[in-house]
């Protein structure tokens, strides 16, 4: 082995590199900006469960519920007093994740809760805390068992609103995933494929036949389009058919709203490819591009527990409508109509719109 040669191949790598600024950004500015934008989600998003406390018990049991709540504050839990029906029309609106409801009974005091449902990990959390409030209050009522001995704890009455007892982590999760994963692999399917036209000449021999510009124009963006929607479909049966996710609403509409979704990314991916001049300029747009949506368009945290500035970046991006219209259809079983979709949808219909026309406009420049 000799080493002058290796190291003249060392240097040849090192040169090329900074030759090429943008994969010096890559390689040292973007992982710092989204470390750093991770850890300062982490420690400022108020991630907590919202949690509504109705107490109909005269005030019996609410010295015993108020030195709870400080508890649950202390663990991130953000509580609410309010009334019976307050509640029942926040939790199923969506305002809280859910509510715990202590009203008086013939044998001391009841317990219910309700459960906005859509997230299993907090559906659990909310019963254990639940649990926790049936004791405590059990124990502060005046009333003693039948046996004589200390209160029994109460039983939980429950209702769900959406979802149910058999909900899983990967049925709240699955929506946003769906939309997320469809429009990563249709972006970077796009983007590679289309720099590859343009840099093997493509463009340029077509130019020479006798399709027009505006045939031309078309024929890539139905082209894409027809593979990212083949794509999608392929996500969809997975995720319904194979991991058997648990869904209440139209298949046919979700499926509009991920055809929709990589749409946007394939037209995207066409506009962003002709900044690129190599694959791996190209594949450089996943950490710009793909990673803020992934932590900003709720399929990690909550949007509304997010800094506030962070919210209005989050609304700035597709996948943020895709994933509360994908919710909207597949947890709560809304359809297109509803306005938890229809608004959604046309939200993103507006961005594949926006960005079919600029990937037009960007073919036309190059082919002209």
């Amino acid at each position: 082995m000799s080493i002058p040669r290796t190291w003249a191949v060392t240097l040849r790598i090192v040169r090329q590199f900074r030759r090429d600024p943008r994969t010096l950004v890559l390689l040292f500015a973007v992982p710092a900006i989204v470390i750093l934008l991770v850890g300062y989600l982490l420690r400022s998003s108020s991630g907590g469960i919202k949690l509504g406390f109705v107490e109909e018990t005269g005030g019996t049991a609410a010295p015993a519920l108020q030195a709870l709540g400080r508890t649950l504050s202390e663990a991130g839990v953000t509580p609410y007093y309010l009334s019976r029906a307050q509640a029942e029309e926040q939790v199923e609106g969506g305002e809280l994740d859910g509510a715990i409801i202590i009203a008086p009974a013939a044998q001391g005091v009841e317990v219910s809760v309700l459960l906005e449902g859509s997230n299993a990990q907090w559906n659990k959390a909310i019963l254990r805390i639940a649990r926790q409030v049936s004791l405590v209050v059990s124990t502060a009522s005046a009333l003693p068992s039948a046996s004589g001995g200390p209160p029994a704890e109460s039983e939980l009455s429950v209702t769900y609103y959406y979802g149910g007892p058999d909900f899983e982590t990967i049925d709240s999760q699955a929506p946003p995933l769906v939309g997320f994963y469809a429009f990563f692999f249709v972006f970077l399917l796009t983007t590679v494929s289309f720099l590859r036209e343009r840099t093997a000449g493509t463009l340029e021999r077509l130019m020479v036949t006798p399709v027009t510009r505006a045939e031309l124009v078309l024929g890539y963006v139905v082209g894409f389009g027809i593979f990212a929607v083949l794509q999608a479909a392929l996500i969809l049966v997975v995720t319904i058919y194979v991991l058997q996710v648990e869904h209440t609403g139209s298949l046919a509409v979700v499926l509009l709203l991920v055809v929709t979704v990589t749409v946007a990314a394939a037209n995207l991916g066409i506009f962003l490819s002709t900044f690129a001049r190599t694959e791996l300029q190209a594949v450089q747009f996943i950490p710009i591009v793909i990673v803020p949506q992934g932590l900003l368009s709720s399929v990690i945290w909550p949007i509304d527990t997010l800094p506030r500035w962070l919210q209005g970046v989050a609304h700035l991006l597709p996948l943020t409508y895709s994933n509360e219209a994908l919710r909207n259809v597949m947890i709560r079983g809304e359809g297109l109509l509803d306005a938890g979709v229809a608004v959604n949808f046309l939200v993103l219909l507006g961005f594949a719109a926006f960005f079919v026309v600029i990937a037009s406009t960007t073919l036309r420049r190059q082919v002209g």
